[in-house]
């Protein structure tokens, strides 16, 4: 059955300010640029604000204090935050699968099953592993032995979940995450390499949600840990041993390498690369592609490689783009200093 507002009833759900009509009907929610008269849009973005003008929507929702105009406005403190709720209550998830275990899933005698869980076909529930109630574990999803997943959890397919694992409530691992593979761990012998076996584990907190193909390697000897409420975006490696805080968010193909630890609240860009060994303090920022060789401060914004404070950065990526003029500049002074018969000797 289809959900329909209007406009007043959105106003009161999300405790804002209605500014125009209160009995516009409001049955979708769309982009401003495409939304149309019964849809609703926000404006989160100084770019998007041109589009009062112009936008079709029913109704938009704005920051306080935005610019006059004919359209119907819902000002709330932070239009983006309440437009996922919207969206949320508008488009509520529909499981696909349903609750219980599915005939061809293998589940060891002795696993515990909470209430309320499903787990898909060709599944896998290891010996002494135990799943919360509530969680759903998807079809071709591998969860080890002595394995602890929390409440309302959910595992998608083709995840692997290793031995000792333990999974706080309402984690997201979605497609193809790997947690509790192998460090890399090898010391050099006479014949090559020898393992270091990798007798820890991973323990991922509350509320964490680990993106697709991610993985997260458990440690030689303790825990890598990743803190409540932090977000591990697409295609991530974190090595063994690695402590992330709470509240951290990692964009994609970035690499954390071994018993590094990172702080709390922390913004990370993608493609970033950081060493070993080295702690980065909380609420810092780090910027795309920046390689991380050192210790950061609490609160610190870094960017390149290797990483700088930003704005040093910044000025080093402006002068780059006048070195061609420079260099013609110092190649005009050689030829003043040395002459044309010496410029060989400029040269060098």
């Amino acid at each position: 059955m289809s959900l329909s507002m209007t406009t007043a009833e959105v106003a009161r759900f999300l405790n804002g300010r209605l500014i125009g009509r209160d009995d516009t009907v409001i049955s979708g929610l769309a982009k401003i640029e495409e939304a149309g008269p019964h849809d609703l849009s926000f404006v989160a973005n100084v770019k998007y604000v041109r589009y009062l003008e112009t936008t079709q929507a029913g109704a938009v929702l704005v920051a306080p204090g935005a610019r006059e105009t004919s359209r119907t406005l819902i000002e709330v403190a932070d239009p983006y935050v309440d437009f996922l709720r919207l969206l949320e209550l508008f488009n509520p998830r529909k499981p696909w699968l349903e609750v219980g275990v599915h005939p061809t899933a293998v589940v060891a005698p002795d696993a515990m099953i909470g209430a309320g869980v499903t787990v898909g076909a060709f599944s896998y529930i290891g010996a002494r592993s135990r799943i919360g109630a509530g969680s759903v574990v998807y079809p071709n999803t591998v969860i080890a032995a002595d394995v602890t997943v929390g409440e309302q959890c959910e595992i998608h397919s083709r995840v692997s979940v290793r031995e000792g694992v333990r999974l706080g409530n309402r984690v997201v691992l979605q497609d193809g995450a790997v947690i509790g593979s192998d460090g890399f761990g090898f010391a050099p012998s006479g014949e090559g390499y020898r393992k270091v076996p990798q007798l820890g584990t991973v323990v991922i907190e509350d509320d964490v949600e680990i993106g697709a193909n991610t993985t997260i390697d458990r440690a030689t000897l303790g825990e890598t840990v990743i803190g409540s409420g932090t977000k591990l975006d697409n295609q991530i490696q974190v090595a063994h041993n690695v402590t992330i805080g709470s509240h951290t968010v990692i964009a994609a193909q970035t690499g954390v390498s071994g018993s590094t630890k990172i702080g709390s609240y922390c913004r990370f860009g993608g493609q970033i690369g950081v060493v070993g060994h080295i702690e980065i303090g909380d609420h810092v920022q780090v910027a795309a592609r920046a390689g991380v060789g050192h210790d950061v401060l609490a609160g610190e914004v870094v960017a390149g490689s290797p990483s700088r404070p930003h704005s040093l950065w910044r000025r080093i990526e402006a002068s780059l783009t006048r070195l061609p003029e420079l260099f013609k500049r110092v190649r005009a002074l050689e030829a003043s200093v040395y002459g044309d018969q010496d410029k060989d000797k400029a040269d060098s």
